[in-house]
């Protein structure tokens, strides 16, 4: 449960905030202050604050604890009043609005009568005031009123209940802990040891990085480890996964769990795009059906009991009863996960500053609570740079000025930007290299985020480039409140557009302040070597309470042959050479041995040459193509599954890692030399950026990023014990350093191919 409940003398400790959110979903998801970034809600929020603070006579940020009881439970509330006049006749809440609302919201009204009842004031008033125009709008409120008093006993009696069925529904859980048992009929090598390992991260709240070959069965293990400490201690699980088939694989895996008895309430959280039911481009609130009336009617439908009555909440639940009674399943199934034990959802929920999920992650009470499982903990750190790594395109730019003509206002909010962008989006590109970093002296427009939200980000008529114009605004917004040596401002040629991208070469630190606050923080995956390198990347070990485990090969050593053909020369500028030599290869693996064959390249580009050039063979391949719907990847996936063909796909890419392929007749793969990052400018800032801090740059940025695709997509190979299957390096690389030193263990012994067979056993770390 969210909020902290101490069993052993039935008292819940909440902030009142949390108490609500709880408990009272809001009245509407229409304009409000929900519309009103952050900055702009706390800047106007303290001017008003402070004029009425000096025009009242009232003192200012006042604590506030209520304790009651209701229905057996004790309740020991906080909060921190707005205002209290010095007779501590009146308390006054602020809010910012806009529009003004025509009566102020229930969540409003219960944070007030909060603070009255808990300072003893006999009056209370709520004001709400535009950011824009500075005017206000106050409400007088009864605390002592026949409804006033009616609407907080029946959100207490509400919460009481609340509290009281989930107290009963952990001790039934916590008794079937006893009987919990591992979620398959049997236990892999390897998989009681991450049982192990997990429980005690969770018990000690400690930061755990666990590596384990694929096919060891990490999910499966990794939940029987974390779950008893989380229910023992009542926090709630968080699975973090890029992917949808890792949810799908969570799914069957808890359904496991329930099927044998033990009833974890779990949810599997969808993106907002794809929870949508309305066929419009952009979730705009106000046009909305779902948006309007949001709490009345999740009461009146009795949403909540009849989703709940499930164990496992899935998407086609949530919308299928959202539909019904004309909610949004996005923030229905929001406001559920509060409900919930076990929440599944993307990285983005936790370390997007943007998109996080606040009722878990805004107040510190309740992150504490939250035990982070994060999957493919490898691709994490990729996926925050991103986030730290604002990009404008041209395109956007263009597309939002013809969409401002006669647009006056629009027009000078765009002119300087604009501006800034084709200062660098010549044609043809005037520069050498694709990526420039920008002189240090290039001066960025000003940022007002409220000023881009008020002329662009409502206008409901505007197109999708310039919602995507506004949200790279605020990125830029973001970075400039962090600004410091890890940031660099590129201009950059893609395609026919030109883009404008400030560049984070260590996310480290955001990922660190958001797991820090956690309960516990396991971090799992195939390729986490070596482990230094990994934790560093994903700001873990900052204390003593990291603990690294790797886990061993759980198959048989002689399923997995792994050759190394050094009569390829991989390196790109012999490339062009090199394509009749590996569609050879290709081609004898195939007759020699009939079945599926797997080939990896570095890149596209690579990988395309060779589809090219096959056709004027006998060599009968499919292809992994750059750009491919969810339902080109669904066919591509059936088609492979239906086995007997030969595979070509990038390493690094979607085909090589995340996607459980299950092929009938899988031989065997080629992996094409050590998949390095492409040489790019921003590749080389992150060389700059580890040289800086005193560790090897080449190594860290290119050969262990290299190495560690290599290792996914070999991964792709053996999944049990009956497997067998050969893997073959294409280069010589191979077996130098930095590359050889990095191979998984149960590689070797290495089979070398020269101009004679030669065994490589040993190596030397």
């Amino acid at each position: 449960m969210l909020i902290p409940f101490d069993r052993n003398t039935g008292t819940v400790r909440s902030a009142i905030k949390v108490l609500i959110g709880l408990c009272r979903p809001p009245d509407t998801l229409r304009s409000g202050d929900a519309s009103i970034d952050l900055r702009t809600r706390q800047k106007e929020h303290n001017r008003k604050q402070r004029e009425l603070a000096e025009e009242r006579d009232c003192a200012w940020e006042i604590p506030a604890m209520l304790i009651t009881e209701r229905n057996g439970i004790n309740f020991q509330i906080t909060g921190r009043a707005d205002l209290l006049t010095e007779d501590g006749d009146t308390v006054i809440e602020v809010k910012t609005a806009q529009p003004m609302p025509l009566s102020p919201a229930t969540h409003h009204l219960l944070q007030v009568l909060f603070y009255a009842n808990a300072l003893g004031a006999k009056n209370a008033a709520m004001v709400y005031t535009d950011p824009d125009s500075k005017e206000s709008l106050e409400f007088p409120v009864d605390p002592g009123g026949k409804e006033m008093i009616d609407l907080w006993e029946g959100f207490i009696e509400d919460v009481s209940l609340f509290v009281k069925n989930e107290w009963k529904r952990h001790v039934k859980l916590n008794g079937a802990l006893e009987n919990l048992s591992f979620p398959f009929d049997s236990i892999r090598p390897g998989q009681e040891e991450i049982v192990n390992s997990v429980r005690k991260a969770g018990s000690e709240g400690e930061e755990l990085l666990l590596q384990a070959p694929t096919g060891t069965g990490k999910t499966a293990a990794v939940l029987a480890g974390a779950i008893p400490p989380v229910v023992t201690n009542w926090r709630i699980l968080f699975f973090l996964t890029a992917k949808n088939t890792q949810k799908k694989i969570l799914a069957e895996t808890m359904t496991r769990f329930i099927d044998q008895g033990f009833h974890l309430r779990t949810i599997i959280l969808s993106s907002r795009e794809n929870s949508c039911p309305m066929d419009i481009e952009r979730c705009n609130p106000e046009l909305c059906p779902y948006a309007e009336e949001f709490g009345p009617r999740i009461k009146q439908s009795c949403i909540i009991e009849k989703l709940t009555e499930n164990v496992l909440i899935k998407p086609g639940d949530i919308m299928r009863e959202s539909i019904k009674a004309e909610v949004c399943p996005f923030e229905l199934a929001l406001y559920l996960s509060q409900r919930c034990d076990l929440i599944a959802c993307d990285y983005n929920y936790v370390f997007d500053p943007g998109i996080r999920l606040k009722r878990f992650f805004d107040d510190d009470g309740t992150a504490s609570r939250c035990v982070l499982l994060i999957d493919e903990a490898a691709n994490l750190p990729e996926r925050v740079r991103g986030i730290w790594s604002p990009e404008i395109k041209t395109r956007w730019m263009e597309t939002t000025w013809k969409y401002a003509r006669g647009n006056r206002r629009l027009q000078k909010l765009l002119r300087p930007w604009r501006k800034l962008l084709q200062a660098y989006a010549d044609r043809p590109w005037p520069h050498r290299d694709s990526e420039i970093r920008l002189p240090d002296e290039v001066d960025l427009p000003g940022i007002n985020s409220r000023r881009w939200q008020k002329i662009l980000g409502g206008d409901l008529n505007a197109p999708r480039e310039a919602g995507l114009l506004c949200r790279a605004i605020y990125g830029f917004s973001r970075v400039s409140e962090r600004l410091d040596e890890r940031f660099h401002l590129i201009a950059r040629k893609d395609g026919d557009d030109t883009l404008i991208q400030w560049y984070c070469t260590d996310p480290s630190t955001f990922i660190a302040e958001e797991h820090s606050r956690c309960s516990s923080v396991t971090g799992f995956s195939a390729t986490l070597e070596p482990m230094d390198h990994f934790a560093a990347e994903l700001g873990l070990g900052k204390t003593d309470a990291l603990t690294a485990k790797a886990v061993g090969w759980p198959f048989p050593g002689e399923n997995l042959t792994v050759w190394v053909d050094t009569g390829i020369n991989t390196r790109w500028r012999y490339r062009d050479e090199q394509t009749k030599l590996i569609i050879e290869k290709l081609q004898g693996a195939r007759a020699k041995t009939p079945g599926t064959w797997m080939a990896f390249f570095p890149s596209f580009s690579w990988m395309e040459k060779i589809a090219l050039a096959a056709e004027d063979s006998e060599l009968e391949l499919i292809a992994q193509k750059r750009e491919m719907t969810e339902q080109d990847r669904t066919e591509f996936v059936e088609l492979i599954n239906s086995g007997d063909h030969l595979i070509l796909a990038v390493a690094g890419g979607l085909f090589a890692e995340g996607i459980d392929l299950s092929i009938p007749d899988l031989r065997g793969c080629f992996i094409a030399g050590p998949s390095l990052p492409s040489i790019s400018l921003r590749q080389k800032l992150l060389q700059e950026r580890y040289n800086e801090t005193g560790r090897d740059g080449f190594l860290h940025a290119f050969a262990i990023p290299g190495i560690n695709r290599v290792i996914q997509a070999a991964g792709r190979l053996i999944r049990n014990s009956e497997q067998k299957a050969d893997l073959i390096l294409l280069g010589g690389r191979f077996i130098r350093n930095p590359y050889f030193s990095h191979l998984p263990d149960h590689w070797f012994p290495l089979r070398v191919i020269r101009y004679r067979r030669v065994s490589l056993k040993h190596r030397k770390r």
